[in-house]
């Protein structure tokens, strides 16, 4: 097997900040854009407008997916909503549509669509499960190109860490111009906390932890936690600070203008093996541009044998939240959990996602193909 260095391991993602500024920013079509400090933030706006166009709900709901980040429940929590949770499909992160409708009351005022690592939600099947229901797109794992048609009555944008157009940090919220504008005042929204005059030098380091070499330092470190999934609650909306606002048209472009191959790779290799299954592939039409390659392993025991070999060879595998939202440290008490969660749960066992960034080598990709085989 093809030797890489000691201690090297690829980063989950591993495309570097761009510091080129630009006055320009970016435009959606039919959408009018509230700039925040958060993807969490912008999806909590998007909650509070949500509940907002229903005055008349005194106890407002929102559905949530059953495997997902418990930013979704911090989010809900700061804008006054009460999280339900509804299971996902057999072998799918989208809804289960079936058990969505049973979970629909009075009470709901939105269903959150999660776009998973570049694979859509099934937005026209949600309209006619939940009509008369705001949909609100949460794309914190992926970002609109402009061949890419968004049809929810709200979407929610991140660029923290990791995520596909990265700041460090930031979000906006995307708001159809056919609401009323006023709706954007009523949003509690402060100023922008200022930078500090470290944030390029935080921008530089980032980008050289992105070398293999010294991520798989920080990685093999179980002092630092890294890729720890817990609760963290969300406590006040604020702008996105001008200095980043600055960077996101050159930092978008360096986004759509990446190749896929790295993408095309991969799903070559794990469609080889007959015991795995290519999420993006069984998506069809639905998987866009990944951050991340998802796949599915046959059980969880086999998901924790492969994690443990891909760590061992240094190829950047996780298997992301691991368990159903409600599971997750910090979640529970806090949601409203309709129905079982059998799939969700299933999900989390058997989950491995990959880097599909650059970073990745023939190298990386060679071991990959040995170890499935």
């Amino acid at each position: 097997m093809i030797s890489l260095a000691p201690w090297s391991d690829l980063p989950p993602a591993g495309h570097p900040i761009t510091l080129q500024r630009s006055a320009d920013l970016p435009r959606f079509p039919g959408y009018r854009a509230l700039w925040l400090q958060s993807g969490t933030a912008a999806l909590s706006a998007a909650m509070i407008a949500a509940r907002l166009q229903r005055p008349d709900i005194v106890a407002p709901e929102i559905i949530l997916p059953g495997y997902g980040c418990p930013d979704l429940v911090a989010a809900a929590e700061f804008a006054g909503v009460r999280p339900v949770i509804v299971d996902i499909g057999a072998n799918d992160p989208s809804y289960d549509l079936s058990v969505l409708r049973t979970a629909l009351s009075s009470n709901t005022v939105a269903v959150v669509a999660v776009n998973f690592l570049g694979i859509r939600e099934r937005l026209s099947e949600l309209r006619q499960t939940a009509p008369g229901v705001a949909l609100i797109e949460d794309d914190a794992q992926w970002f609109p190109e402009p061949s890419n048609a968004l049809s929810g009555d709200f979407v929610s944008l991140s660029f923290g860490r990791g995520k596909p157009v990265s700041l460090l940090g930031g979000g906006a919220v995307l708001i159809r111009e056919s609401f009323d504008a006023v709706l954007d005042s009523q949003l509690p929204i402060q100023p922008a906390m200022v930078d500090s005059a470290s944030y390029r030098i935080k921008v530089r380091a980032y980008n050289a932890l992105l070398q293999p070499s010294l991520y798989g330092c920080l990685s093999r470190n179980p002092a630092l936690k890294l890729g720890q999934t817990i609760f963290k609650p969300l406590s006040a909306l604020h702008q996105l600070p001008e200095t980043r606002r600055q960077l996101l048209t050159a930092n978008i472009h360096a986004y759509t203008s990446r190749s896929r191959l790295i993408e095309a790779e991969l799903s070559d290799i794990v469609q080889r093996n007959s015991s795995l299954m290519d999420l993006p592939h069984a998506a069809g039409e639905r998987s866009g541009r990944l951050l991340r390659f998802p796949l599915l392993c046959a059980d969880r025991e086999m998901r924790d044998r492969l994690l443990v070999a891909m760590r061992k060879e240094g190829l950047g595998a996780t298997a992301m939240y691991r368990q159903a939202l409600p599971a997750i440290e910090g979640v529970a008490g806090r949601v409203t959990v309709r129905g079982e969660l059998v799939n969700a749960q299933a999900f989390g066992d058997r989950l491995i996602t990959l880097p599909t960034h650059a970073g990745v080598t023939p190298a990386h990709l060679n071991k990959l193909r040995t170890l499935l085989n």
